[in-house]
């Protein structure tokens, strides 16, 4: 295990999460991301327009309650039965409360809110890897931290938690496998940076805050980046932030 100056600091606060509870794939066809993780346009444009319907009428968006610690892209959630039935008829087949494969939420919801979608199966296979880090630690004390890959941003030895090879969730958005990380707050994050990566080869995507070129996914795609960090550019190419959302 490689050692890092602050990462007795850092080891110490996943400890206490020990016993604790962690976090919880998506998106419109645009020709490059599997089909079968994109809800309907149609569906994604109703629900939308009852958004915006209802933002309209009551002065804010209908989402349901969050934490304060709740990952970005999963903070916004929208609130179905805020909506039914007087701005949809029924929640979209496709939403994971109808028995679908998507969670829809909301981005720029300080400016102009934008439906986006976020895949269950992502989400849940994340939930499955941090309770494997939960039970580690319940029995080790500390989580099997193998480097640093970024700031605050940890790869394990997959091996010493009872995996063959390093877990990954398939891209929402290319046919490729992203791996999982783990944060200094304990919480299992998505790199994807080989996403991000793809974009800025392409083509010239709008970055006006360097600080975080997430938004590069939502503006290409609608599916939102679910459990995240900031990222940067270096050198050319994505980085992960020393920030949080």
């Amino acid at each position: 295990m490689s050692r890092h100056p602050g990462l007795s600091v850092i080891l110490g606060t996943l400890m206490l999460l020990a016993t604790g509870c962690f976090y919880p794939q998506e998106n419109t066809d645009t020709g490059t991301s599997p089909s079968q993780n994109q809800p309907h346009g149609e569906q994604l444009q109703s629900v939308q327009t009852a958004v915006d319907e209802y933002q309209a009428e009551h002065g804010v968006p209908p989402i349901e309650d969050f934490e304060g610690d709740t990952n970005l892209y999963e903070r916004y959630q929208v609130d179905f039965q805020a909506l039914i039935p007087a701005y949809m008829q029924d929640v979209p087949a496709s939403a994971y409360e109808n028995g679908g494969d998507f969670y829809y939420t909301l981005i720029d919801v300080e400016e102009d809110p934008e439906v986006r979608v976020i895949n269950a199966n992502i989400l849940h296979e994340a939930r499955e890897f941090e309770r494997d880090i939960r039970e580690y630690m319940r029995a080790n004390e500390f989580p099997p931290i193998d480097d640093m890959v970024g700031p605050g941003v940890f790869s394990l030895d997959y091996e010493r938690l009872g995996y063959e090879e390093q877990p990954t969730v398939e891209s929402p958005y290319h046919a490729m496998s992203l791996p999982l990380y783990l944060d200094e707050n304990g919480d299992v994050i998505i790199d994807y940076s080989s996403d991000l990566n793809r974009l800025l080869q392409e083509g010239d995507p709008n970055i006006e805050d360097e600080e975080d070129i997430r938004p590069i996914l939502t503006d290409e795609f609608a599916v939102a980046p679910v459990l995240s960090r900031p990222y940067t550019i270096e050198d050319g190419e994505p980085a992960f932030n020393d920030k949080r959302d």
